[in-house]
């Protein structure tokens, strides 16, 4: 994982309200449509760059530490290049794809612009007859061989685990480790956030992950055996606080499943709200398998938790920055490919 500001995003992380992760929709326009996914549409407008910036530059004065470019597919912004490079002037910043269109072009234009993390959603081996799952690894093969090939930013694979990808999540995990990219795993959900899967089976497939994959974290490996086993731990939510989630119109929401609960524009959000939302129990917190946001809270709830998951990463060297390894690895030159080829 590459990590700038290092100085700066540390003490905000520990000893203040300061969002861990700001995650800001620039656009809600998806080219796929995953039956398990709530988060898109395929009519939409990409949000102005002039808004956008004024949104970025919101979250810099609250302290951001990383800034996440979220869709609907974030590369079908036009300006998604100058975003990232915006954004990366005072934070890290992270992008979440499907993968689709990441071209060589695409991939380089991101190199200049100083990305730092992607994430690439492949959610089985195999298509998905019933399309209810489109990102399998049979159809973005070509992209993680780009994406080794070409990228000077940290990668990482995250996986659904559900009815549709638990039958060959144990050969996906073996094929993922062959890229040399490590990986996150999500527990199905629902609209509202909870989670609708449990139960020996899938114990089974989510203690084997940790076992033999490599995990890009672990500060929700507890939380997340514990919703497998039907158990509904207590937790505090710092949604609007160390989690940002920042919608298509400019307002900070809860996160993407409970939506019209907060929606205040994030240019008037002030570390007053911060403070207010990191101290204000949510009420979704049972049985929430929102991972982006219980991970972001853990350093406020369970503090000596949230090192140790941290500590237990870095020996494992599964927090290492594969870009970086990447980039000083000698390999042979590949045989050229036209920039935009979608081969």
């Amino acid at each position: 994982m590459q990590v700038k500001h290092l100085l700066k995003a540390v003490p905000r992380t520990l000893f203040s309200n300061a969002p861990m992760d700001a995650q800001l929709i620039v656009t809600r326009r998806c080219n796929l449509s995953c039956g398990y996914c709530s988060e898109y549409d395929n009519f939409s407008d990409p949000v102005p760059l002039e808004d956008l910036k004024l949104r970025i530059d919101a979250l810099h004065r609250l302290g951001s530490a990383n800034i996440t470019l979220l869709g609907g597919e974030p590369l079908m912004h036009p300006d998604v290049a100058e975003i990232v490079a915006y954004s990366g002037r005072e934070s890290n910043v992270s992008l979440v794809t499907n993968g689709f269109l990441l071209r060589n072009g695409t991939i380089e234009e991101l190199n200049r612009a100083g990305l730092n993390n992607l994430t690439i959603s492949v959610d089985t081996l195999n298509a998905d007859k019933t399309r209810y799952i489109q990102k399998s690894l049979r159809s973005l093969r070509t992209r993680l061989e780009r994406l080794h090939r070409l990228a000077r930013f940290d990668v990482h694979v995250t996986a659904v685990l559900c009815e549709s990808s638990k039958d060959d999540f144990v050969e996906l995990i073996d094929e993922i480790k062959s890229f040399g990219f490590r990986m996150s795993l999500n527990l199905i959900h629902n609209a509202k956030g909870y989670i609708t899967i449990g139960g020996e089976e899938y114990l089974e497939l989510y203690e084997h992950f940790y076992e033999n994959a490599q995990p890009f974290t672990y500060l929700d490996y507890e939380y997340g055996k514990k919703l497998l086993k039907g158990e509904r731990p207590e937790w505090t939510c710092r949604a609007g606080a160390r989690y940002l989630y920042v919608d298509e119109h400019g307002d900070v929401q809860l996160c993407a499943s409970q939506l019209g609960r907060l929606a205040k524009p994030i240019v008037e959000y002030t570390k007053a709200d911060l403070d207010e939302q990191a101290s204000t129990q949510k009420g979704c917190e049972e049985g929430c398998s929102v991972g982006c946001a219980f991970r972001c809270s853990l350093v406020d709830d369970d503090k000596p938790a949230f090192l140790k998951a941290i500590a237990k990463g870095y020996i494992k060297g599964t927090m290492s920055n594969n870009g970086a390894a990447r980039a000083r690895a000698a390999r042979p030159t590949p045989s050229p490919e036209p920039a935009f080829s979608d081969d």
